[in-house]
């Protein structure tokens, strides 16, 4: 007879409760304030020595990356490094993993990625180069986070992705991002 120790086995109520206890951090993530409720996602997502290529300035996001120890490549004007390091100062962590690049072409020296954050934009056409980009560098499985999918732009994006058989969507945060996992 198998002897069971109780004080590391979990009950039966926790291991029930455990995936409810999930889906009430999701469903608080979809309805809480973006800023919170992204910390709290990459938490769960981003993780040391991960790389992830950022498509346009969100300074705030690109120091959360940080933050959590990733290979950060960051695709937007040079004045936008500089806030990011300044974020990073203000947070205590290093932006020493931090790499800039000026424009798209420049940014294949990142080579294949873990994570693609694709930043809110004023035209789809500019999503459009940017989400082309972004499938030729994310690594099957990886993540794809759309910004701005409450916009008319992001919401073209993301019904496109919704239908499309090589994407799952993972989560909608705020109802302003959207994580899509590559399948294929």
């Amino acid at each position: 007879m198998a002897v069971v120790d109780t004080a590391f086995a979990p009950s039966f109520l926790n291991r029930i409760a455990s995936p409810l206890r999930k889906m009430q951090r999701t469903a608080l993530r979809r309805r809480g304030p973006l800023d919170a409720a992204l910390e709290d996602y990459l938490g769960e997502i981003a993780h040391a020595g991960d790389k992830v290529l950022q498509l346009g300035a969100s300074d705030g996001i690109s120091a959360a990356f940080l933050e959590r120890g990733v290979f950060h490549h960051l695709v937007a004007p040079a004045a936008s490094a500089d806030t990011v390091e300044a974020i990073c100062q203000l947070r205590g962590c290093s932006a020493s993993r931090l790499r800039v690049f000026a424009n798209i072409g420049h940014s294949g020296s990142a080579g294949e990625v873990d994570t693609v954050w694709l930043s809110r934009t004023t035209s789809l056409a500019v999503l459009a180069a940017h989400f082309r980009h972004a499938m030729s560098r994310l690594k099957t499985g990886g993540l794809l986070l759309v910004e701005g999918i409450d916009t008319e732009f992001g919401k073209t994006l993301f019904k496109q992705l919704s239908h499309d058989l090589d994407w799952r969507l993972d989560e909608t945060i705020a109802g302003q991002v959207a994580a899509f996992r590559r399948l294929a």
